[in-house]
């Protein structure tokens, strides 16, 4: 088990999560969701720099969600 912090605008969260727990994990999270309040269209930024939802998170990181802006193709 790792801990990672949580932040989505002024609330936020330190849980532990299992050791292979990836950005997209996080994302996907129903316990993250319900306890931060956000929704699926989200991205997931370490220091500014938004990540790809397959890298694993490392321990005792501080991951900032966002709501991601709408795209088309």
């Amino acid at each position: 088990m790792k801990t990672i912090t949580v932040k989505y605008g002024v609330d936020q969260i330190t849980k532990q999560v299992e050791e292979d727990f990836t950005f997209g994990d996080l994302q996907a999270s129903d316990t993250f969701k319900a306890a931060l309040g956000f929704g699926d269209n989200t991205k997931a930024l370490v220091d500014g720099i938004e990540q790809n939802r397959d890298t694993v998170i490392p321990a005792g990181a501080t991951v900032r969600i966002e709501t991601a802006a709408n795209t088309k193709a």
